[in-house]
């Protein structure tokens, strides 16, 4: 088993990790379903879009040349011939000195390349069109192809579909994609102490949190979380519900138990659950340092320490972006940030790195980050706090009025 006190950062703990992790398999989905999901294979488009030139705008399909020099004082004066009704396919052909009614999305006339805005025209009595505005050849017009065209990369393998990517899928007429499959995440929650949510609680007894917060944290990548909540403290029990989550799911997530007292369980069920069993113990982080990572049977299997704070700070910094490798997305820190003000002088020791919980505050106009101290076991450091600043390895701590970023929850 690896040394506890041999402890590593997250960026190579997520690089010795990443070495070993291999994306779920992939399925074919419906698109108007894809919402959320992530593309296994790069999509390409088949057909033009739009498949004509069309109007972006209500107005006059005409010949741009028809309309130089034309001005308030001076119109062009264009024969109007007809309109071409949505939906329909042009037929009406344009010859010099001639416009047609166009319609926002329509079809241009035949030999038309622009359209006049019909604020930029007036319908004289005896019927011709006056045009006060000059066009230039495409203007207010979507040329075919210009949204995409043939042979042309629409989204690439990893990309999440929003309803943008849904939006684009639908308009090429994709009505199916590969995409990876939805993992899988077994959350065991180990601890004689721990007690469902909803029951009274007895003297030495807490209710359980960490399942559902780091359900919830699964679910919001996108991820399908099993639980398997409030094992006792004992080894062959633990293995047995270890095991059985294994065959049930492509990640284990240990909460409780992960620490360096004779009582932790975790790193040995780990062990005995598959090789290669344990690859880190220990973070070199605060909150967070008694982290386990490791594999069986080729899945990632990590135990998170016991403590809210620090269970929840540890799935953001490193099981997050493991998370999003088996979902076959790339690596990249997605939390929203902004830069405030540091209001006080944070210490920190060298060689770790520290999370500091801070609160945001408006001051001036100017945003101020006040860090929030409190124990890694009391969850109400992080509702009373909008997110965290990290303090790097290499720095003792950070002075009153720096610049830091704010790692929004």
């Amino acid at each position: 088993m690896a040394d506890f006190f041999n402890v590593i950062s997250p960026p190579e703990a997520i690089r010795l990790m990443s070495e070993k992790v291999s994306p779920v398999g992939f399925e074919t989905v419906d698109t108007e379903d894809a919402i959320g999901r992530t593309l296994a294979k790069r999509v390409i488009s088949e057909e033009n879009s739009p498949s004509f030139n069309r109007s972006s705008m209500d107005g006059y399909s005409v010949r741009a040349s028809d309309t130089y020099g034309a001005s308030d004082s001076l119109p062009a004066y264009l024969e109007l011939v007809g309109e071409i009704p949505m939906g329909s396919e042009a037929v009406l052909p344009l010859s010099p000195g001639e416009a047609a009614i166009a319609y926002t999305g329509g079809m241009l006339a035949n030999n038309a390349d622009a359209v006049v805005m019909v604020e930029h025209t007036k319908i004289t009595p005896t019927g011709l069109l006056e045009v006060y505005r000059p066009v230039a050849a495409g203007e207010n017009v979507i040329m075919a192809g210009e949204d995409f065209h043939i042979g042309e990369s629409i989204l690439e393998s990893g990309k999440t579909i929003g309803h943008a990517e849904l939006g684009s899928l639908m308009s090429l007429g994709i009505t199916s994609i590969q995409a990876y499959r939805t993992p899988k995440v077994a959350v065991i929650s180990s601890g004689d102490e721990l007690v469902p949510p909803k029951e009274k609680l007895a003297k030495g007894m807490i209710r359980d949190i960490n399942l559902y917060t780091i359900g919830a944290l699964i679910e919001g990548l996108g991820a399908s979380p099993t639980f398997f909540p409030r094992v006792p403290d004992e080894f062959d029990e633990l293995l047995e519900v270890g095991k059985k989550a294994m065959e049930l799911s492509d990640m284990i997530v240990f909460t409780s138990g992960s620490s360096i007292s004779s009582r932790d369980l975790t790193a040995q069920v780990i062990n005995k659950m598959g090789s290669p069993g344990v690859l880190i113990h220990g973070l070199s982080v605060k909150p967070g340092k008694p982290t386990i990572l490791g594999f069986s049977a080729g899945k990632p299997v990590i135990g998170l320490p016991g403590n809210p704070v620090s269970a929840i700070t540890i799935f953001k910094a490193v099981v997050d972006p493991l998370l999003r490798l088996i979902s076959g997305k790339k690596i990249v820190r997605s939390f929203k940030t902004v830069e405030a003000i540091l209001n006080s002088n944070l210490s920190s020791t060298s060689g770790r790195t520290d999370y500091v919980r801070v609160q945001l505050k408006n001051k001036n106009g100017e945003t101020f980050a006040v860090p929030v101290h409190g124990k890694s076991n009391l969850i109400s450091t992080i509702l009373d706090s909008d997110g965290y600043v990290e303090i790097d390895s290499e720095s003792s701590g950070v002075y009153k009025g720096a610049l830091l970023e704010v790692y929004l929850d």
